[in-house]
Protein backbone atom coordinates (compact mmCIF):
# COMPACT_ATOMS: atom_id res chain seq x y z
CA UNK A 1 0.00 0.00 0.00
CA UNK A 2 1.36 3.58 -0.86
CA UNK A 3 -0.52 6.81 0.79
CA UNK A 4 0.24 9.73 -0.82
CA UNK A 5 -0.62 13.27 1.09
CA UNK A 6 -0.86 16.71 -1.01
CA UNK A 7 -1.69 20.57 -0.04
CA UNK A 8 0.33 23.52 0.86
CA UNK A 9 -1.14 26.10 3.42
CA UNK A 10 -4.65 25.17 2.19
CA UNK A 11 -6.41 21.72 -0.22
CA UNK A 12 -5.03 18.91 2.00
CA UNK A 13 -5.76 15.61 0.93
CA UNK A 14 -4.79 11.99 1.03
CA UNK A 15 -4.46 9.49 -1.72
CA UNK A 16 -4.06 5.45 -1.22
CA UNK A 17 -3.02 3.37 -4.10
CA UNK A 18 -3.26 -0.41 -3.20
CA UNK A 19 -1.21 -2.97 -4.73
CA UNK A 20 -3.49 -3.53 -7.48
CA UNK A 21 -3.60 -0.10 -8.20
CA UNK A 22 -7.35 0.30 -6.76
CA UNK A 23 -7.39 4.22 -5.96
CA UNK A 24 -9.13 6.18 -2.83
CA UNK A 25 -8.66 9.77 -2.24
CA UNK A 26 -10.49 12.80 -0.85
CA UNK A 27 -9.87 15.95 0.27
CA UNK A 28 -9.83 16.64 3.90
CA UNK A 29 -12.49 19.85 2.77
CA UNK A 30 -15.10 17.12 2.24
CA UNK A 31 -14.45 16.30 6.12
CA UNK A 32 -13.81 19.08 8.18
CA UNK A 33 -16.75 20.77 5.52
CA UNK A 34 -13.96 24.23 5.91
CA UNK A 35 -13.77 25.35 2.06
CA UNK A 36 -10.16 24.24 0.73
CA UNK A 37 -9.26 23.02 4.31
CA UNK A 38 -8.01 26.28 4.38
CA UNK A 39 -6.68 26.99 8.39
CA UNK A 40 -7.15 22.92 9.17
CA UNK A 41 -4.96 22.48 12.33
CA UNK A 42 -4.36 18.67 11.83
CA UNK A 43 -3.86 18.97 8.01
CA UNK A 44 -4.37 14.81 6.13
CA UNK A 45 -4.99 12.80 9.61
CA UNK A 46 -8.78 12.55 8.86
CA UNK A 47 -8.48 12.27 4.83
CA UNK A 48 -6.11 9.56 5.81
CA UNK A 49 -8.29 7.63 8.16
CA UNK A 50 -10.98 7.80 5.63
CA UNK A 51 -8.92 6.30 2.87
CA UNK A 52 -7.58 3.27 5.44
CA UNK A 53 -11.37 2.70 6.19
CA UNK A 54 -12.66 2.83 2.80
CA UNK A 55 -10.29 0.03 1.91
CA UNK A 56 -10.40 -1.66 4.97
CA UNK A 57 -6.68 -1.15 6.06
CA UNK A 58 -4.81 -0.02 8.93
CA UNK A 59 -1.64 2.43 8.97
CA UNK A 60 0.53 -0.81 9.44
CA UNK A 61 -0.63 -2.07 6.08
CA UNK A 62 0.91 1.22 4.19
CA UNK A 63 4.53 0.18 2.61
CA UNK A 64 5.11 4.21 1.76
CA UNK A 65 4.09 6.85 2.86
CA UNK A 66 5.01 10.09 0.45
CA UNK A 67 4.40 13.73 0.46
CA UNK A 68 5.32 16.98 -1.61
CA UNK A 69 7.59 19.07 0.37
CA UNK A 70 5.66 22.26 1.09
CA UNK A 71 3.19 20.65 3.74
CA UNK A 72 4.60 20.98 7.37
CA UNK A 73 7.23 18.40 7.70
CA UNK A 74 5.35 18.10 11.55
CA UNK A 75 2.04 16.55 10.21
CA UNK A 76 1.43 14.98 13.88
CA UNK A 77 0.40 11.18 11.95
CA UNK A 78 1.99 8.67 14.64
CA UNK A 79 3.79 6.12 12.87
CA UNK A 80 3.87 8.11 9.51
CA UNK A 81 7.43 9.29 8.31
CA UNK A 82 6.70 10.61 4.86
CA UNK A 83 9.22 10.32 2.15
CA UNK A 84 9.59 14.26 1.09
CA UNK A 85 8.63 15.11 -2.85
CA UNK A 86 9.54 18.50 -4.56
CA UNK A 87 6.00 20.09 -4.92
CA UNK A 88 5.97 20.54 -8.79
CA UNK A 89 6.92 17.48 -9.44
CA UNK A 90 4.18 16.03 -7.74
CA UNK A 91 2.07 18.40 -9.80
CA UNK A 92 3.65 17.19 -12.81
CA UNK A 93 3.67 13.50 -12.15
CA UNK A 94 -0.44 14.04 -10.96
CA UNK A 95 -1.19 15.34 -14.45
CA UNK A 96 1.04 13.38 -16.83
CA UNK A 97 0.36 9.87 -15.35
CA UNK A 98 -3.37 10.28 -15.48
CA UNK A 99 -3.19 11.30 -19.14
CA UNK A 100 -3.36 8.76 -21.85
CA UNK A 101 -0.08 10.17 -23.49
CA UNK A 102 2.97 8.10 -23.49
CA UNK A 103 4.98 11.08 -23.85
CA UNK A 104 4.16 15.09 -23.12
CA UNK A 105 5.38 18.34 -22.24
CA UNK A 106 4.45 19.38 -19.24
CA UNK A 107 3.81 22.79 -17.73
CA UNK A 108 2.90 23.09 -13.80
CA UNK A 109 2.16 27.25 -13.22
CA UNK A 110 0.93 27.62 -9.19
CA UNK A 111 1.11 30.75 -6.67
CA UNK A 112 4.69 29.23 -5.33
CA UNK A 113 6.39 26.05 -4.69
CA UNK A 114 8.96 24.21 -3.21
CA UNK A 115 11.78 26.39 -1.53
CA UNK A 116 14.72 27.09 -4.57
CA UNK A 117 18.28 27.61 -3.30
CA UNK A 118 19.04 30.66 -6.29
CA UNK A 119 22.34 31.68 -4.59
CA UNK A 120 20.87 34.84 -4.66
CA UNK A 121 22.45 35.77 -0.73
CA UNK A 122 19.46 37.10 0.80
CA UNK A 123 18.99 36.94 4.52
CA UNK A 124 17.17 33.85 4.87
CA UNK A 125 15.41 35.37 7.93
CA UNK A 126 13.39 37.90 5.42
CA UNK A 127 13.70 36.76 2.29
CA UNK A 128 13.59 33.19 0.08
CA UNK A 129 12.93 31.55 -2.98
CA UNK A 130 10.22 29.46 -4.21
CA UNK A 131 9.47 27.76 -8.03
CA UNK A 132 6.78 29.27 -9.66
CA UNK A 133 6.33 27.84 -13.23
CA UNK A 134 8.16 24.61 -14.13
CA UNK A 135 8.23 23.09 -17.65
CA UNK A 136 9.23 19.28 -18.07
CA UNK A 137 9.15 16.44 -20.60
CA UNK A 138 7.14 12.98 -19.75
CA UNK A 139 8.30 9.99 -21.73
CA UNK A 140 7.16 6.54 -19.96
CA UNK A 141 7.81 6.83 -16.80
CA UNK A 142 10.26 9.49 -16.40
CA UNK A 143 9.93 13.71 -16.08
CA UNK A 144 12.58 15.57 -16.89
CA UNK A 145 12.45 19.49 -16.12
CA UNK A 146 13.48 21.50 -19.20
CA UNK A 147 12.90 25.09 -17.33
CA UNK A 148 11.82 27.17 -14.86
CA UNK A 149 10.87 30.78 -13.20
CA UNK A 150 11.99 31.16 -9.82
CA UNK A 151 10.32 33.99 -7.83
CA UNK A 152 11.05 35.54 -4.55
CA UNK A 153 8.73 36.00 -1.19
CA UNK A 154 9.27 37.13 2.01
CA UNK A 155 9.93 35.47 5.32
CA UNK A 156 12.29 32.46 6.23
CA UNK A 157 12.33 29.58 3.96
CA UNK A 158 10.47 27.83 6.77
CA UNK A 159 7.34 29.63 6.70
CA UNK A 160 5.10 30.46 3.55
CA UNK A 161 3.72 33.65 4.61
CA UNK A 162 -0.23 33.35 2.93
CA UNK A 163 -0.38 37.50 3.09
CA UNK A 164 3.01 37.95 1.02
CA UNK A 165 2.82 37.73 -2.21
CA UNK A 166 5.59 36.03 -4.87
CA UNK A 167 7.28 37.93 -7.47
CA UNK A 168 7.38 36.28 -10.75
CA UNK A 169 4.12 34.30 -9.87
CA UNK A 170 1.27 34.27 -11.74
CA UNK A 171 -1.12 32.56 -9.57
CA UNK A 172 -0.23 35.51 -7.08
CA UNK A 173 -0.44 37.91 -10.11
CA UNK A 174 -4.18 37.09 -10.61
CA UNK A 175 -4.47 36.62 -6.87
CA UNK A 176 -3.54 40.14 -6.47
CA UNK A 177 -6.03 41.13 -9.26
CA UNK A 178 -8.56 39.24 -7.47
CA UNK A 179 -8.48 40.75 -4.33
CA UNK A 180 -8.23 44.37 -5.62
CA UNK A 181 -11.81 43.60 -7.17
CA UNK A 182 -13.08 42.95 -4.20
CA UNK A 183 -12.50 39.21 -3.90
CA UNK A 184 -10.86 37.02 -1.27
CA UNK A 185 -8.37 34.35 -1.01
CA UNK A 186 -8.81 31.71 -3.11
CA UNK A 187 -11.27 33.24 -5.17
CA UNK A 188 -9.98 33.43 -8.40
CA UNK A 189 -12.72 31.54 -10.35
CA UNK A 190 -14.86 34.75 -9.30
CA UNK A 191 -12.59 36.97 -11.31
CA UNK A 192 -12.60 34.03 -14.47
CA UNK A 193 -16.03 34.55 -14.63
CA UNK A 194 -15.84 38.76 -14.41
CA UNK A 195 -13.01 38.68 -16.89
CA UNK A 196 -15.47 38.51 -20.46
CA UNK A 197 -18.03 41.55 -19.45
CA UNK A 198 -14.74 43.99 -19.52
CA UNK A 199 -12.73 45.57 -21.96
CA UNK A 200 -8.87 46.08 -22.95
CA UNK A 201 -8.80 49.51 -21.50
CA UNK A 202 -6.25 48.43 -18.59
CA UNK A 203 -4.11 45.79 -20.12
CA UNK A 204 -1.01 47.74 -21.29
CA UNK A 205 -1.01 49.17 -17.10
CA UNK A 206 -0.75 45.65 -16.18
CA UNK A 207 1.67 44.43 -18.55
CA UNK A 208 4.28 47.09 -17.60
CA UNK A 209 5.58 45.13 -14.33
CA UNK A 210 5.78 42.32 -16.67
CA UNK A 211 9.08 41.10 -18.73
CA UNK A 212 9.12 38.24 -21.37
CA UNK A 213 12.44 37.10 -20.66
CA UNK A 214 14.92 34.34 -23.07
CA UNK A 215 13.78 30.60 -22.98
CA UNK A 216 10.70 31.02 -21.60
CA UNK A 217 11.04 32.74 -18.57
CA UNK A 218 9.69 35.66 -17.11
CA UNK A 219 9.99 38.39 -14.55
CA UNK A 220 6.94 40.06 -12.36
CA UNK A 221 7.31 43.02 -10.15
CA UNK A 222 4.74 43.02 -7.88
CA UNK A 223 5.83 45.04 -5.23
CA UNK A 224 7.38 48.51 -5.21
CA UNK A 225 6.88 51.69 -7.59
CA UNK A 226 4.95 50.30 -10.80
CA UNK A 227 4.63 46.85 -9.73
CA UNK A 228 1.55 44.59 -10.06
CA UNK A 229 0.20 46.32 -6.47
CA UNK A 230 0.84 50.03 -7.64
CA UNK A 231 -1.04 49.81 -10.82
CA UNK A 232 -3.83 47.95 -9.46
CA UNK A 233 -3.96 51.02 -6.59
CA UNK A 234 -3.81 53.45 -9.17
CA UNK A 235 -6.82 52.31 -10.99
CA UNK A 236 -9.85 54.56 -9.44
CA UNK A 237 -13.05 52.52 -9.06
CA UNK A 238 -15.76 51.54 -6.49
CA UNK A 239 -17.21 48.30 -5.04
CA UNK A 240 -17.76 45.43 -7.84
CA UNK A 241 -21.86 46.56 -7.12
CA UNK A 242 -20.72 50.66 -7.65
CA UNK A 243 -18.47 50.00 -10.48
CA UNK A 244 -18.95 46.59 -12.00
CA UNK A 245 -17.53 47.70 -15.84
CA UNK A 246 -14.30 49.32 -14.28
CA UNK A 247 -13.74 45.83 -12.18
CA UNK A 248 -14.37 43.84 -14.85
CA UNK A 249 -11.94 45.28 -16.66
CA UNK A 250 -9.67 44.93 -14.62
CA UNK A 251 -10.22 41.25 -14.25
CA UNK A 252 -10.16 41.42 -18.34
CA UNK A 253 -7.05 42.63 -17.85
CA UNK A 254 -5.62 40.14 -15.13
CA UNK A 255 -6.20 37.18 -17.89
CA UNK A 256 -5.06 38.67 -20.93
CA UNK A 257 -2.01 39.18 -19.10
CA UNK A 258 -1.52 35.70 -17.68
CA UNK A 259 -2.66 34.06 -21.00
CA UNK A 260 0.27 36.17 -22.77
CA UNK A 261 2.43 35.23 -20.29
CA UNK A 262 1.45 31.24 -20.55
CA UNK A 263 1.87 31.78 -24.34
CA UNK A 264 4.89 33.05 -23.91
CA UNK A 265 6.03 30.00 -21.71
CA UNK A 266 4.00 27.50 -23.86
CA UNK A 267 6.23 28.42 -26.88
CA UNK A 268 9.25 28.02 -25.20
CA UNK A 269 7.97 24.40 -24.05
CA UNK A 270 6.56 23.45 -27.85
CA UNK A 271 9.77 24.68 -29.51
CA UNK A 272 12.29 22.60 -26.72
CA UNK A 273 9.99 18.99 -27.48
CA UNK A 274 7.90 19.48 -30.60
CA UNK A 275 5.50 17.18 -29.09
CA UNK A 276 2.11 18.03 -29.58
CA UNK A 277 0.69 16.26 -26.32
CA UNK A 278 0.51 18.37 -23.07
CA UNK A 279 -0.73 17.86 -19.64
CA UNK A 280 -1.02 20.79 -17.30
CA UNK A 281 -1.31 20.99 -13.05
CA UNK A 282 -1.11 24.05 -10.82
CA UNK A 283 -3.51 25.84 -9.53
CA UNK A 284 -3.05 28.32 -12.82
CA UNK A 285 -4.17 25.45 -14.75
CA UNK A 286 -7.40 25.58 -13.39
CA UNK A 287 -8.00 28.53 -16.00
CA UNK A 288 -10.76 26.69 -18.18
CA UNK A 289 -10.56 30.29 -19.91
CA UNK A 290 -7.43 29.93 -21.30
CA UNK A 291 -7.29 26.11 -21.27
CA UNK A 292 -9.46 26.30 -23.97
CA UNK A 293 -7.72 28.29 -26.27
CA UNK A 294 -4.29 26.61 -26.30
CA UNK A 295 -4.65 24.33 -29.12
CA UNK A 296 -6.26 27.32 -31.19
CA UNK A 297 -3.40 29.35 -30.02
CA UNK A 298 -0.31 27.20 -29.99
CA UNK A 299 0.89 24.24 -32.36
CA UNK A 300 -0.04 21.70 -29.14
CA UNK A 301 -2.60 19.43 -30.28
CA UNK A 302 -3.97 17.44 -27.56
CA UNK A 303 -4.41 19.00 -24.07
CA UNK A 304 -4.78 17.10 -20.52
CA UNK A 305 -5.23 18.72 -17.52
CA UNK A 306 -5.79 16.50 -14.29
CA UNK A 307 -9.26 16.36 -12.94
CA UNK A 308 -7.55 18.32 -9.67
CA UNK A 309 -5.09 20.17 -10.64
CA UNK A 310 -4.60 22.35 -7.56
CA UNK A 311 -2.84 21.44 -4.41
CA UNK A 312 -5.02 18.82 -3.43
CA UNK A 313 -3.83 16.54 -6.84
CA UNK A 314 -0.37 16.86 -5.28
CA UNK A 315 -1.77 13.92 -3.30
CA UNK A 316 -2.09 11.75 -6.29
CA UNK A 317 0.94 13.04 -7.79
CA UNK A 318 3.08 12.09 -4.68
CA UNK A 319 1.34 8.20 -4.63
CA UNK A 320 1.96 7.81 -8.30
CA UNK A 321 5.87 8.90 -7.88
CA UNK A 322 6.39 6.37 -4.67
CA UNK A 323 4.93 3.51 -6.29
CA UNK A 324 6.56 4.09 -9.43
CA UNK A 325 9.62 4.66 -7.51
CA UNK A 326 9.03 1.08 -5.65
CA UNK A 327 8.11 -0.43 -8.84
CA UNK A 328 11.24 0.32 -10.62
CA UNK A 329 12.15 -0.07 -14.37
CA UNK A 330 9.20 -1.43 -16.06
CA UNK A 331 6.50 -1.01 -18.74
CA UNK A 332 4.44 2.70 -19.16
CA UNK A 333 2.25 2.74 -16.24
CA UNK A 334 -0.60 5.45 -15.90
CA UNK A 335 -3.49 5.70 -13.57
CA UNK A 336 -7.03 5.53 -15.12
CA UNK A 337 -9.64 5.11 -12.65
CA UNK A 338 -10.83 8.79 -13.22
CA UNK A 339 -12.08 11.54 -10.74
CA UNK A 340 -14.53 9.04 -8.43
CA UNK A 341 -12.10 8.09 -5.92
CA UNK A 342 -14.00 8.98 -2.88
CA UNK A 343 -15.85 6.04 -1.00
CA UNK A 344 -19.66 5.14 -1.32
CA UNK A 345 -21.99 5.33 0.75
CA UNK A 346 -24.61 2.84 2.05
CA UNK A 347 -28.52 3.58 1.64
CA UNK A 348 -29.81 5.27 4.96
CA UNK A 349 -32.95 7.11 4.14
CA UNK A 350 -35.29 4.80 4.62
CA UNK A 351 -38.37 6.55 5.15
CA UNK A 352 -37.77 8.92 2.77
CA UNK A 353 -38.99 9.39 -0.64
CA UNK A 354 -38.79 6.05 -3.20
CA UNK A 355 -36.76 3.53 -4.73
CA UNK A 356 -37.14 3.44 -8.27
CA UNK A 357 -35.49 1.14 -10.80
CA UNK A 358 -32.92 2.73 -12.77
CA UNK A 359 -35.18 3.48 -16.09
CA UNK A 360 -37.65 4.72 -13.18
CA UNK A 361 -34.98 6.68 -11.95
CA UNK A 362 -33.96 8.40 -15.42
CA UNK A 363 -37.48 8.95 -16.57
CA UNK A 364 -38.82 10.48 -13.33
CA UNK A 365 -35.76 13.36 -12.79
CA UNK A 366 -35.58 13.95 -16.56
CA UNK A 367 -39.49 14.86 -16.63
CA UNK A 368 -38.61 17.09 -13.65
CA UNK A 369 -36.23 18.52 -15.18
CA UNK A 370 -38.18 19.57 -18.40
CA UNK A 371 -41.09 20.95 -16.01
CA UNK A 372 -38.09 23.61 -14.78
CA UNK A 373 -36.78 21.80 -11.55
CA UNK A 374 -33.22 21.81 -10.35
CA UNK A 375 -32.46 18.28 -9.10
CA UNK A 376 -29.85 17.30 -6.88
CA UNK A 377 -27.98 14.04 -7.81
CA UNK A 378 -25.81 12.47 -5.31
CA UNK A 379 -24.59 8.84 -6.67
CA UNK A 380 -21.37 6.51 -5.52
CA UNK A 381 -18.27 7.76 -4.48
CA UNK A 382 -17.22 11.50 -4.87
CA UNK A 383 -15.32 13.01 -7.31
CA UNK A 384 -11.92 14.57 -6.39
CA UNK A 385 -11.19 17.82 -7.28
CA UNK A 386 -13.27 20.62 -7.58
CA UNK A 387 -15.55 20.16 -10.19
CA UNK A 388 -18.93 18.45 -10.08
CA UNK A 389 -18.49 15.92 -12.27
CA UNK A 390 -22.40 13.70 -11.97
CA UNK A 391 -21.86 11.92 -8.78
CA UNK A 392 -22.36 15.19 -6.33
CA UNK A 393 -24.08 17.31 -8.83
CA UNK A 394 -26.92 20.04 -9.05
CA UNK A 395 -28.60 19.57 -12.66
CA UNK A 396 -31.41 21.59 -14.49
CA UNK A 397 -32.37 21.80 -17.84
CA UNK A 398 -30.40 23.89 -20.41
CA UNK A 399 -33.09 25.23 -22.38
CA UNK A 400 -33.96 27.65 -19.79
CA UNK A 401 -32.95 31.58 -19.47
CA UNK A 402 -33.68 31.59 -15.68
CA UNK A 403 -31.82 28.93 -14.54
CA UNK A 404 -28.54 30.92 -13.88
CA UNK A 405 -29.50 32.97 -11.64
CA UNK A 406 -32.00 30.28 -9.68
CA UNK A 407 -28.83 28.16 -9.08
CA UNK A 408 -26.61 31.44 -7.92
CA UNK A 409 -29.94 31.92 -5.65
CA UNK A 410 -29.60 28.51 -4.55
CA UNK A 411 -25.78 28.67 -3.78
CA UNK A 412 -25.48 31.82 -2.98
CA UNK A 413 -23.33 33.26 -5.92
CA UNK A 414 -23.02 36.40 -8.02
CA UNK A 415 -25.43 36.96 -10.52
CA UNK A 416 -22.60 37.19 -13.17
CA UNK A 417 -21.41 33.71 -12.77
CA UNK A 418 -21.93 31.20 -15.14
CA UNK A 419 -23.27 27.65 -14.71
CA UNK A 420 -22.06 24.62 -16.73
CA UNK A 421 -22.96 22.05 -18.47
CA UNK A 422 -22.10 18.56 -19.54
CA UNK A 423 -23.05 17.10 -22.89
CA UNK A 424 -22.91 13.15 -24.34
CA UNK A 425 -18.96 13.30 -25.92
CA UNK A 426 -20.75 12.27 -28.96
CA UNK A 427 -22.53 14.90 -29.47
CA UNK A 428 -19.93 17.51 -28.02
CA UNK A 429 -18.96 19.00 -31.59
CA UNK A 430 -22.85 19.71 -32.16
CA UNK A 431 -23.11 22.04 -29.63
CA UNK A 432 -19.51 23.47 -28.76
CA UNK A 433 -16.36 24.16 -30.60
CA UNK A 434 -15.14 21.47 -28.71
CA UNK A 435 -11.37 20.86 -29.58
CA UNK A 436 -11.19 17.43 -27.76
CA UNK A 437 -12.12 15.65 -24.74
CA UNK A 438 -13.47 17.64 -21.78
CA UNK A 439 -13.96 14.79 -18.89
CA UNK A 440 -12.91 16.94 -15.59
CA UNK A 441 -14.57 20.62 -17.07
CA UNK A 442 -11.46 22.06 -17.34
CA UNK A 443 -12.14 23.78 -20.65
CA UNK A 444 -14.00 26.59 -21.88
CA UNK A 445 -15.22 26.83 -25.86
CA UNK A 446 -17.46 28.87 -27.28
CA UNK A 447 -21.10 27.41 -27.92
CA UNK A 448 -21.51 27.32 -31.66
CA UNK A 449 -24.12 30.17 -32.43
CA UNK A 450 -26.73 28.00 -34.58
CA UNK A 451 -27.50 26.22 -30.78
CA UNK A 452 -26.90 29.10 -28.58
CA UNK A 453 -31.00 29.85 -28.52
CA UNK A 454 -31.41 26.73 -27.71
CA UNK A 455 -29.33 26.23 -24.73
CA UNK A 456 -28.91 29.43 -23.44
CA UNK A 457 -29.09 28.89 -19.43
CA UNK A 458 -25.15 27.60 -20.28
CA UNK A 459 -23.86 30.17 -22.22
CA UNK A 460 -22.14 32.73 -20.61
CA UNK A 461 -22.07 36.59 -21.61
CA UNK A 462 -18.96 35.83 -23.97
CA UNK A 463 -20.85 32.81 -25.89
CA UNK A 464 -18.30 30.31 -23.76
CA UNK A 465 -19.06 27.34 -21.54
CA UNK A 466 -16.64 25.34 -19.56
CA UNK A 467 -17.59 21.81 -20.68
CA UNK A 468 -17.81 18.44 -19.93
CA UNK A 469 -17.95 15.57 -22.02
CA UNK A 470 -19.21 12.40 -20.98
CA UNK A 471 -18.71 9.31 -22.24
CA UNK A 472 -21.22 6.64 -21.44
CA UNK A 473 -18.59 4.20 -19.97
CA UNK A 474 -17.30 6.89 -17.40
CA UNK A 475 -20.77 7.68 -15.60
CA UNK A 476 -23.75 5.34 -17.12
CA UNK A 477 -26.54 6.13 -15.17
CA UNK A 478 -26.02 10.17 -15.62
CA UNK A 479 -25.57 9.36 -19.02
CA UNK A 480 -28.94 7.55 -19.15
CA UNK A 481 -30.22 10.33 -17.89
CA UNK A 482 -29.35 12.68 -20.30
CA UNK A 483 -30.26 10.15 -22.98
CA UNK A 484 -33.99 10.04 -21.16
CA UNK A 485 -33.45 14.17 -21.01
CA UNK A 486 -33.23 13.75 -24.75
CA UNK A 487 -35.56 11.36 -25.45
CA UNK A 488 -38.39 13.12 -23.95
CA UNK A 489 -37.53 16.48 -26.00
CA UNK A 490 -34.35 18.15 -25.03
CA UNK A 491 -30.86 18.37 -25.93
CA UNK A 492 -28.60 15.52 -25.05
CA UNK A 493 -26.94 18.36 -22.63
CA UNK A 494 -27.78 19.29 -18.63
CA UNK A 495 -26.32 22.05 -16.62
CA UNK A 496 -24.57 20.54 -14.24
CA UNK A 497 -23.20 22.48 -10.95
CA UNK A 498 -21.73 21.60 -7.53
CA UNK A 499 -24.19 19.77 -5.24
CA UNK A 500 -23.41 22.27 -2.26
CA UNK A 501 -24.27 25.89 -0.91
CA UNK A 502 -22.66 29.17 -0.18
CA UNK A 503 -19.19 29.07 1.62
CA UNK A 504 -19.26 24.77 1.90
CA UNK A 505 -17.46 22.67 -0.71
CA UNK A 506 -19.26 20.43 -2.45
CA UNK A 507 -21.26 17.28 0.16
CA UNK A 508 -19.93 14.53 1.10
CA UNK A 509 -22.52 12.21 2.76
CA UNK A 510 -26.18 11.80 1.97
CA UNK A 511 -26.93 13.68 5.10
CA UNK A 512 -25.13 16.71 3.60
CA UNK A 513 -26.98 15.93 0.17
CA UNK A 514 -30.48 16.22 2.78
CA UNK A 515 -29.57 19.16 4.09
CA UNK A 516 -29.15 20.95 0.64
CA UNK A 517 -32.71 19.80 0.28
CA UNK A 518 -33.91 21.21 3.94
CA UNK A 519 -31.93 24.14 3.28
CA UNK A 520 -31.50 25.72 -0.44
CA UNK A 521 -34.22 26.11 -2.92
CA UNK A 522 -33.75 22.57 -4.32
CA UNK A 523 -36.94 20.62 -5.73
CA UNK A 524 -35.42 17.27 -5.19
CA UNK A 525 -32.54 15.39 -4.04
CA UNK A 526 -31.45 11.89 -5.95
CA UNK A 527 -29.31 9.55 -3.70
CA UNK A 528 -28.31 6.41 -5.40
CA UNK A 529 -31.95 5.22 -7.06
CA UNK A 530 -33.81 7.03 -4.24
CA UNK A 531 -35.64 9.94 -4.89
CA UNK A 532 -36.94 12.80 -2.40
CA UNK A 533 -39.16 15.64 -3.34
CA UNK A 534 -39.36 19.02 -1.23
Amino acid sequence: MIVGFGGSIHDFATCLLTPDDRVVAVEDERLSRVRYAYGEPDPCRASLAYCLDAAGLDAGAVRVFAANDMLDPDLRLPGVAPTWLNHHHTHATSTFFTSPFEEAAILVADGAGSVIDAGGGRPAADHHERETTTWAFGRGNDIAVLGRVIGGKAGAATSNDPDALMSNSLGDLYRAVTEAIGFGFLQAGKTMGLAPYGDDRFVDRLMEPVDLGPDGTYAIRMYGPGGILDQLAGIERGSLADDFITNACVAAAGQAVLETVLLHVLQELWDRTRCPNLCLAGGVALNCTFNGKISELTPFENVHVVYSPGDSGTAIGAAVAARLAAAGAGATWRIDAGPYLGRPYPDTLDGYGEVLTEDQLCQRVAGLLHQGQVVGWFQGGAEFGPRALGNRSLLANPTDPEVPARINKIKGREWFRPVAPVVLAEHAQRYFDARGPAHYMQFSWPVREAVRAAVPAICHVDGSARVQTLETRHNPLLAGLINEFARQGGPPVLVNTSLNVRGEPIVETPAEAMRVLAEADVDAIVVGHRMIKR
